[in-house]
């Protein structure tokens, strides 16, 4: 199994992959970040937007305390930025 150390990674580049950098209507840069969850004994991943790495701790934060379901997606606009409810 292949180890990858993110801190080690990130100090090797300035800045991330386009892919993976947006604006808000403010102009104010969103960076992507990945979460992992354990469900059943497997290891499941998804993604979030935010501003910082404390941004993106205090969504997680918040998804624990308030997560809800809302129903199940049938297919995505693309956007220039990430839609923020």
């Amino acid at each position: 199994m292949n180890v990858v150390s993110f801190p080690r990674v990130r100090e090797c580049r300035d800045e991330p992959d386009c892919t993976f950098v947006s604006t808000d209507a403010d102009e104010r840069r969103l960076y992507r970040f990945a979460l992992q969850y354990e469900m059943d004994g497997k290891s499941w991943a998804t993604d979030i937007w935010a501003y910082s790495p404390k941004d993106a701790e205090d969504r997680v934060a918040a998804i624990r305390r308030s997560l809800t379901l809302c129903g199940q997606l049938y297919a995505e606009v693309e956007t220039d930025a990430p839609t923020q409810l």
